[in-house]
């Protein structure tokens, strides 16, 4: 590939320097040794210095949102949440399009999954390059399917039901010993937000200032949940406590299935627990009513708002965006690659784990939304929004219509409340 398809003009006749900042990923020792190579390379190449500046992500979030609010930003970055930090940036402060450069990557839409893109395009303009990936496939205890008699991941939300009755196992006195399933491992709120969109829905509208959730799928997806607790009692109804552990339960064999788990599950049972190998696999996420949707994170690289260095900066994304440092950047950091060139690498592709987060990423569906508050919306704790209309709805058992309608008019004051500047 040149150097003119990727933006670059050879080297520079004057110094220039460009600060860039990332978080930190997989070993921090390894990430800081690849970056510094980077940096290096790309200052032989084109002249231009990068300094380079790790952010740990117990601070990201609140660096992020000081720079969307007109604080300290560098050059260029690695980012997330690109459509909550535009909306509060505005055209002022935060994400910068660089819509213009497009044509630096005449091949965007093969190169890239389609749902990553989903993550640097906002508002009809574009804003960078999608680098890493946190796609969430079922995962389910083989050696306790094979006890119950199946084979294979379900695939429906009836076989999802199926399963989880096989895999759960009572004592004499009618106790639960082992659960058959669990929605995800962490944040409850996220474990809900992929059983929504498989239902239908979309928790707003596309510019981030109307709440869309009293609506049949929202029905649908409280449902179904609570079915899994008090109907088909497969699902502990402590799932949304703070102590629930459902990871431990699935290593110690007191727990069948995940139905979204992030993606530093698999390496990390793959790496650390070698007792567990030939006794776990993946699958793509149970088919509900309108699709297989699959919550995907993701990060890029782009622009920051006020710089001088826009230029260089798109050479310098140009130069990590190349197939084979998307490659370094996938390996060093232990994500998932939104290129598919790096996806169909023996790297991710020598195991039945990795062959099913390939072919989970075609149902990837961004968890990004463009609201200044959706990080306040989906909070793991009591008094978020979507955490108390499911506990009402599923734990308390409340009326599901008085639930879902107080709770769309809650979310509607909350987002009303971040654009009434």
């Amino acid at each position: 590939m040149s150097l003119a398809v990727l933006g670059f003009s050879g080297p520079q006749v004057n110094a220039q320097e460009i600060e860039f900042w990332s978080q930190d990923y997989g070993d921090l020792i390894a990430w800081q040794r690849t970056m510094e190579e980077f940096t290096n390379e790309f200052e032989a190449e084109t002249g231009i210095k990068v300094n380079y500046e790790q952010v740990n992500w117990s601070v990201a979030f609140n660096r992020w949102l000081t720079a969307a609010q007109g604080g300290a930003a560098p050059d260029c970055a690695d980012m997330f949440w690109l459509h909550s930090f535009s909306a509060i940036g505005g055209d002022q402060y935060g994400p910068m399009p660089i819509t213009e450069y497009r044509d630096t990557w005449p091949t965007l839409e093969e190169d890239f999954y389609e749902g990553s893109l989903q993550d640097v395009n906002w508002s009809g303009d574009f804003y960078g390059i999608p680098w890493r990936g946190d796609v969430r496939p079922l995962i389910y205890r083989t050696d306790l399917a094979a006890e119950a008699g199946l084979e294979g991941p379900p695939e429906t939300w009836d076989e999802l039901v199926e399963y989880a009755k096989a895999l759960t196992e009572r004592d004499s006195n009618g106790n639960v010993t082992r659960w058959g399933l669990a929605l995800g491992p962490d944040n409850p709120s996220q474990s809900y937000v992929p059983l929504y969109w498989q239902a239908g829905g979309d928790f707003m509208t596309e510019d981030g200032r109307t709440a869309t959730i009293d609506n049949e799928a929202t029905r649908v997806a409280l449902s179904f949940i609570r079915d899994l607790v008090w109907e088909h009692e497969v699902l502990s109804p402590d799932f949304m406590e703070r102590g629930y552990s459902a990871e431990g339960d699935f290593l110690a064999g007191q727990l069948g299935m995940i139905a979204s788990t992030p993606g530093p599950i698999p390496p990390q049972l793959a790496e650390d627990y070698p007792e567990m190998d030939g006794k776990w696999a993946l699958g793509v996420p149970a088919a509900g009513p309108e699709g297989r949707d699959a919550y995907a994170g993701s990060g890029y690289f782009g622009v920051l708002r006020g710089t001088d260095n826009v230029e260089a900066c798109v050479d310098w994304i140009s130069f990590l965006s190349r197939p084979e440092n998307m490659q370094r950047l996938s390996e060093a950091s232990g994500n998932v690659s939104p290129m598919r060139e790096v996806m169909a690498s023996d790297y991710w592709s020598d195991t039945e784990w990795k062959e099913v987060i390939n072919e989970t990423l075609e149902y990837a569906h961004t968890s990004q939304h463009p609201s200044p508050v959706w990080n306040a919306l989906v909070s793991p704790e009591p008094g978020a929004v979507i955490y108390d209309m499911v506990y009402r709805a599923v734990i308390q058992q409340e009326d599901l219509d008085t639930v879902i309608a107080e709770s769309q008019e809650r979310m509607q004051a909350e987002m009303d409340r971040a654009f009434s500047d």
